[in-house]
């Protein structure tokens, strides 16, 4: 049965009210309406719930026994039973009693100024929810607040002082810009008060995040509508694209997405299908590297991180090493190891090898050291991490003879990664033969060596870096002497500083 909380005035005369001719019971009479209305106003808003529930036993059994219309409401005890009461002094409804009087003595004395009337009733009344929020209550004397709130009382003295000066002012005839600019006054008091209702607002919803899970709880329950929607509006509804289609060009987005052009994950699987046949068929890189950037993208927007997601960047990284881009293999890898260390199932040692091999490229000494620290005997034990760490040795020790071997042994994809740092460790090679084979040394020896797969090969790398005029036509050996200067500058360029997506 819906209470309305509304207080009506009860009417001043002493015929009691009658009963509708037709007998309806959803017609209440105004005395009891009123009754509603002392009844929601003596308490606060933590026991509405049981006042209300109070109010339907007393109601309910006014119907039932018929006398509905013939029970005296406006001198009816009101139905306290359970309920503790909201102020330890002074009770709420004789304050309300007595403030009501006081207002209808101050209407029927004339001798009143309107000023003075306005600086009581605070220049215009504020809401009816700022009561609820705040603890003022006046009592028999103006003068006299609730302890609980000292500074709004020191603001209401504030106000009439101003309602004072008001008053003075009043006696001097109103030219036209006065009236104006009491118009402009009284608006901007009220937009005043539209703002101070708008920071309340934000003020209280800000003070929910420091409350603790149960307040949280209670709270919520407690709220008026309005609060209600804005401590939901704080919980988002997970994003889910709509799009059906399977290709896609990758943008960078500017702006919120749009779920209409974002692809779910049931669409996102027939996509790696459809890029994998494209991949074998084509082989067209600049395309599938393109698409797959738009799946990872649509991936993120959605917040998805499953198998399928570590799926997508293990063939997109692989893809990036087998055509030489190692900033999109970069990018792929960090957000792998994210998701590894999350457990989600995938290959993990097959790219910490990867990633050892990497840093071999990259030179940074630092991750290297913390990775070594990080790495477990079972780890260690496996071939490709195994691989890698002997490539480290061999890099490290200068090792040329033993790095050209693990070069040509590589397993998985190793090797497109130890394409990025070869040529670097050749020229240093070259440089230490040119200085220790004196006065020359056969072209097939640097073949062997160098880990070229043929004499051509090799002759095609010295031919690029100006040390092909040291070689002997006739014999095809390689003048040591001659070149060792040359090979110097060169190892000196090969070894400049390398960025962090792993480029020169």
């Amino acid at each position: 049965m819906p209470l309305s909380s509304t207080a009506s005035v009860p009417s001043s005369s002493s015929t009691p009210p009658k009963p509708p001719a037709n007998g309806n019971p959803a017609v209440w009479p105004d005395s009891l309406k009123a009754y509603v209305g002392r009844c929601f106003a003596s308490v606060g808003p933590s026991q509405r719930g049981a006042m209300e529930k109070n109010l339907k036993n007393v109601i309910t059994s006014a119907i039932e026994a018929g006398n509905l219309w013939a029970i005296d409401w406006d001198t009816r005890e009101l139905p306290l039973d359970g309920i503790k009461a909201v102020d330890d002094g002074e009770d709420k409804l004789e304050k309300l009693a007595k403030a009501k009087t006081k207002r209808a003595e101050t209407m029927s004395n004339g001798a009143v100024s309107p000023a003075a009337v306005v600086a009581k009733r605070h220049i215009s009344p504020p809401p009816s929810s700022l009561y609820k929020s705040t603890s003022i209550a006046f009592t028999k004397s103006d003068e006299q607040y609730s302890t609980t709130n000292r500074q709004a009382s020191l603001s209401v003295s504030k106000v009439t002082k101003r309602s004072a000066k008001w008053d003075q002012r009043s006696v001097e005839p109103e030219t036209t810009d006065d009236s104006a600019k009491r118009k402009r006054t009284s608006s901007s008091t009220e937009t005043n008060y539209q703002i101070s209702n708008i920071e309340k607002a934000k003020n209280e919803k800000r003070l929910l995040r420091f409350d603790s899970p149960s307040s949280n709880e209670n709270t919520t329950r407690a709220a008026t509508p309005d609060y209600a929607s804005i401590v939901q509006d704080n919980e988002p509804d997970k994003f889910v694209g709509r799009s059906a289609q399977l290709e896609k060009k990758y943008l960078r987005l500017t702006s919120a997405p749009d779920p209409e052009t974002v692809r779910p994950l049931h669409v996102l699987r027939q996509t790696l299908d459809l890029l994998k046949q494209k991949w074998k068929s084509e082989r067209n890189y600049a395309y599938i590297c393109d698409q797959f950037k738009s799946m990872r993208q649509d991936l993120t927007v959605q917040l998805i991180q499953n198998e399928f997601t570590v799926n997508v960047y293990e063939i997109h990284a692989r893809i990036a090493l087998e055509n030489g881009d190692l900033g999109e293999y970069n990018q792929c890898q960090t957000q792998l190891r994210s998701l590894y260390e999350k457990n989600i199932a995938g290959h993990p040692i097959e790219f910490l090898a990867y990633r050892i091999l990497y840093l071999i490229h990259t030179r940074n000494r630092s991750d290297m050291n913390d990775l070594l620290i990080e790495l477990t005997d079972e780890q260690k034990a496996d071939d490709a991490i195994a691989h890698a760490l002997r490539v480290r040795d061999a890099v490290t020790d200068q090792d040329y003879h033993s790095l050209m071997k693990l070069y040509l042994s590589a397993p998985n994809m190793g090797g497109y990664i130890m394409d990025s740092f070869i040529d670097r460790e050749r020229h240093a090679a070259l440089e230490i033969i040119c200085k220790a084979f004196r006065p020359d040394v056969p072209l097939r020896f640097l073949t062997d060596e160098m880990g070229f797969e043929s004499d051509k090969s090799c002759y095609e790398f010295l031919e690029k870096h100006a040390l092909h005029q040291f070689i002997d036509e006739s014999s095809l050996r390689l003048r040591t002497k001659d070149a060792y200067a040359t090979t110097q500058t060169n190892r000196t360029t090969a070894f400049k500083r390398i960025d962090i997506k792993g480029q020169i």
